[in-house]
């Protein structure tokens, strides 16, 4: 089974305004904070899901920039950097804990009943209540209560309960804006393992994430 954290080393070339420096050399920490910056804006990238953390810091190169550059070029600096970064990728078969954000009654696009589990940098876990067994819809009876799914024994899956659950596939979506931003979202099931579902913490009247 493929696991979720890896640390990878990446390179990458950061850019930064040439006014910012007033003919003075560019200072390491100006790079790494437009690296941090821009990676946080890409939030992940396909091959190796989300940026949680640089790591290290291998190597800064100088400006690309040269004397045959537009003017337009020259206005902004461009540095090689080299780095390692912890990163976050749940594949097909990875057990997760996360927390209940939300009941759909209806899901997206008139799709089955569902609750949408947060965990981590993933903000949406897919839960259909088809991948819940033995659990059966409840829809809220007053204001101050919310709807949620029961098993016959009382056991919920609600809003604030952590969950723990299995991913059975993943997709991602890009932005279209000019700057690239990716997410990353996955299929959850809690079928087919007593292990899988709400999870007790013991001590806590509240659930953790």
């Amino acid at each position: 089974m493929k696991r979720m954290f890896s640390e990878v080393e990446m390179s990458r070339d950061v850019a930064i305004p040439a006014k910012h420096f007033k003919g003075q050399s560019p200072p390491h920490q100006q790079i790494l904070t437009r690296l941090l910056q821009d990676l946080l804006h890409e939030k992940a990238c396909r091959e190796h899901g989300f940026y949680l953390a640089i790591t290290a810091l291998k190597s800064i190169g100088n400006n690309n920039n040269n004397d045959d550059t537009s003017q337009a070029q020259a206005d902004v600096l461009t540095f090689p950097v080299s780095f390692t970064c912890r990163t976050f990728l749940p594949s097909r078969g990875n057990i997760m804990i996360g927390t209940v954000m939300k009941v759909l009654f209806n899901g997206p696009n008139g799709a089955a009943p569902a609750v949408l589990i947060s965990s981590g940098p993933l903000r949406y876990a897919y839960l259909s209540y088809l991948k819940m067994p033995d659990y059966h819809f409840v829809p809220a009876k007053s204001e101050e209560e919310e709807a949620c799914f029961q098993k016959d024994d009382l056991t919920k899956i609600a809003v604030g309960v952590v969950v723990r659950f299995l991913v059975l596939g993943r997709r991602f979506k890009v932005s279209p804006e000019k700057r690239r931003r990716t997410d990353v979202y996955v299929l959850a099931s809690v079928d087919g393992d007593d292990t899988l579902g709400p999870v007790s913490l013991t001590g806590c009247d509240r659930p953790y994430m």
